[in-house]
Order: C-alpha cells, then sequence, then structure tokens
C-alpha cells in the first residue's frame, strides 16, 4: 500500500480502489485507506435478509469513495442438487430467472448510492442485465417492500 500510495501522490496512478467481499474487509480497507473506490456486491438479499452492505455503502459515502456494485442478479446460495446449476454454469450462487424479480433486483441495486453495476459473467444474464440497464427507473417504496418479502425466504451469498 505504500507504494501504491506514493505512486498516487506522485501522479502515476490517479485512482486506488479495492474489491470486498466480506464486511470486515470493506470497513477494514476504509478505515485505514483513502480509496477512491470499492468493488462490492449490492444484492437485495444480502442487503435485506444478510445485513451486508448498508455500512460498507455509508463508510464509502463517508470517505468519498465510489461504489461499483456486484451480484445484482443473485438470489442466493445454491440449494443442494438445484437443477437449473449446469444450465448457469458461470454462477458460483443461485442467479434470479424470473424475469419481473430480476429487473427489480437490478433496478434495487442501481437506486443504491453506486455509480455502476457489473453484470454477471454468466451470458444469458449478461445481456439481460444489459436490457434491463437500458429501461432503468428507480425502484419505488413498494417495489423494494416485494424484495424485502422475496429476501425473507432466501439463504443470500452475502451475509454480515
Amino acid at each position: 500500500m505504500e507504494l501504491l500510495i506514493s505512486l498516487k501522490k506522485s501522479g502515476v496512478l490517479r485512482h486506488l480502489g479495492f474489491s470486498a467481499h466480506s464486511l470486515e474487509a470493506g470497513l477494514a480497507a476504509l478505515e485505514r485507506y483513502d480509496f477512491d473506490s470499492v468493488l462490492m456486491p449490492v444484492n437485495f438479499a444480502s442487503f435485506y435478509q444478510g445485513h451486508f452492505g448498508p455500512t460498507v455503502i455509508a463508510k464509502a459515502k463517508e470517505k468519498g469513495a465510489s461504489v461499483l456494485a456486484l451480484k445484482a442478479l443473485a438470489r442466493q446460495q445454491w440449494p443442494a442438487n438445484a437443477p437449473e446449476r449446469k444450465q448457469y454454469g458461470k454462477c458460483w450462487y443461485q442467479p434470479l430467472t424470473n424475469p419481473h424479480q430480476q429487473e427489480l433486483a437490478l433496478r434495487f441495486t442501481l437506486s443504491q448510492p453506486v455509480v455502476a453495476a457489473i453484470p454477471p459473467g454468466e451470458e444469458s444474464l449478461f445481456w439481460r442485465a444489459v436490457e434491463l440497464a437500458a429501461g432503468f427507473r428507480p425502484i419505488t417504496e413498494e417495489e423494494t417492500d416485494q424484495l424485502k418479502v422475496l429476501a425473507a425466504d432466501l439463504n443470500p451469498v452475502f451475509h454480515a
């Protein structure tokens, strides 16, 4: 980090960011260094059921770091013997497959204080996310309530 900080101060690097998939790592990094961005999961199920996201997002805002979102279309951890797992071989989590839920989930993520949402690596989900993002509108309170109900029965990918 000392090298990266000195390179930024000298102008060789313009921006420093990090990726965090745990609450502890995200908060620790933001506390210790002046990062410009954090790449992290911003997902409705992890947010509401796993309580993962709000504190790191708040700390990033406090420190002036941008948030780049991952896992917007994640549903939950893969249930044992899930038949659709073969169809989504690049997903290490169970993705949302219901079109309405996909739309609400991506709109939830994009309605958070994020600068971008990175689409999934699974090709069909990648293009679905691009399609949905093109018609983005902020999520409503009623729609957020629908996601909270859905999240209540899920096993989120990320937990606080």
